[in-house]
């Protein structure tokens, strides 16, 4: 008995980071700016890494002042983000480990290879009761 159910989704590159951390939320519990920061970092990292091949160099980029400016200027924070806010969502991160000397852990990042069309997250339930 085949007891799989597949959604597929068509998504934008970018747009997969967002819906990667909807996806997870249960397991991460980030509030929607933590979210939209984080999945911006991850975006960054996922394009940086394109050309950069030296880890220390990458996540250099991903944290540089440039990349935080594309950040507080995307178009996903209606009226923009200030600094401060920035700082201090980065702040929380970093408080909940998720960033840890300026690197966000690999449990948040998405496994795809740089040619990647396809990505999945598969959840398996373990029934340990039938009532």
């Amino acid at each position: 008995m085949n007891n799989k159910k597949v959604a597929k989704l068509n998504v934008k590159l970018k747009d997969l980071f967002f819906r990667w951390l909807e996806i997870t939320k249960t397991f991460h519990k980030l509030n929607k700016q933590q979210q939209q920061v984080l999945a911006l970092l991850l975006y960054y990292h996922y394009t940086y890494k394109k050309e950069v091949t030296n880890p220390k160099i990458l996540w250099k980029l991903v944290f540089d002042y440039d990349t935080r400016v594309k950040i507080r200027e995307d178009s996903i924070f209606e009226k923009g983000l200030s600094s401060n806010s920035l700082e201090n969502i980065l702040s929380s991160l970093r408080r909940r480990k998720i960033i840890v000397d300026n690197e966000i852990i690999s449990a948040y990042i998405p496994e795809l290879t740089l040619d990647s069309k396809l990505f999945e997250v598969l959840y398996q339930f373990n029934i340990v009761d039938n009532e």
